[in-house]
This record gives C-alpha cells, structure tokens and sequence, in this order.
C-alpha cells in the first residue's frame, strides 16, 4: 500500500509519485508519514526528505515551505528542494563560501545583505550536508555520475 506523494518548488515538480514512507522535517521535528495518515497541515524546516517506495530510498532537500497531508496524498510546497543525488558538491561548497564572504562583508548582523547572505549559508550547507550523506551512502554511484 503506498500514498502519493508530491514535492513542488518554486521552481516546479520535483517529485511526483507513490511514497510507502515520508520522513521530513517540520517545525515539531522530524514526521514519518505512513499511508491513511490524519490529516495534517504544518510548516517545514530546513533538511532532507526521505522517500520510501518499495527497497529504495529517495532523498530531496527541502528549505522550508508546508506540508499538507491527506488520507491518500502529501503535498509539500518547498521554498527550495532539489534531488540529493544531483547536487554538484563543489558548486554547492563555492556558493556556502561566497556566502560567508558577503556576511563578513554586510555593515550589521541586521543588514537585508546578512540576513540573504545567512539565508543562502544555510542553504548551501544543507546541500553539501545532504551530497556529503548521499555520497557516504553510495560511493559508487556518486563517483560515476560525477564522472
């Protein structure tokens, strides 16, 4: 039995498909979501969504955004989310360095420039967090594609 699950972006699909497990991260913490959940609606934090369908697992980054969950669907409404195995880990590394550069850079920990450039810091380091994992957990499949 599984439950459909979708993940959207801003940026458009990034998961459309049958889930027979979601664990993702929201403001209570991490959530499993099972198929014939309650219903649910709530706000998601910054971290890695896992997907279960059958022996795979597929892993999606997430910064912020909502969840919904209905008896048969879960809809989760992404700031940011990207697939974990398609993060390009040194453009990601590049991007968290240049992030700290425009902190150091911004007049007041209050300026808009240290609050977007905190905002990107997190998200970068969340992506090399999650390709870092990714690799850990695959080495050969990381290594190939990366070829």
């Amino acid at each position: 039995m599984s439950i459909r699950c979708r993940i959207v972006s801003r940026y458009g699909i990034v998961y459309d498909g049958n889930a027979d497990a979601v664990m993702l991260p929201t403001i209570h913490g991490q959530v499993g979501i099972l198929p014939h959940h309650i219903r649910m609606y709530t706000k998601m934090t910054n971290g890695i969504i896992t997907v279960k369908v059958g022996d795979q697992t597929k892993e999606f980054t997430a910064t912020g955004g909502f969840v919904q969950v209905t008896t048969d669907e879960i809809r989760i409404l992404a700031d940011a989310s990207e697939v974990v195995d398609e993060i390009d880990l040194e453009r990601a590394e590049a991007a968290r360095n240049r992030a700290l550069e425009a902190m150091k850079q911004a007049p007041t920990k209050e300026s808009p420039d240290f609050l977007k450039a905190m905002m990107l810091f997190r998200k970068s380091s969340l992506r090399i967090k999650a390709a870092k994992r990714f690799k850990q957990k695959n080495p050969v499949a990381f290594s190939d594609k990366r070829k």
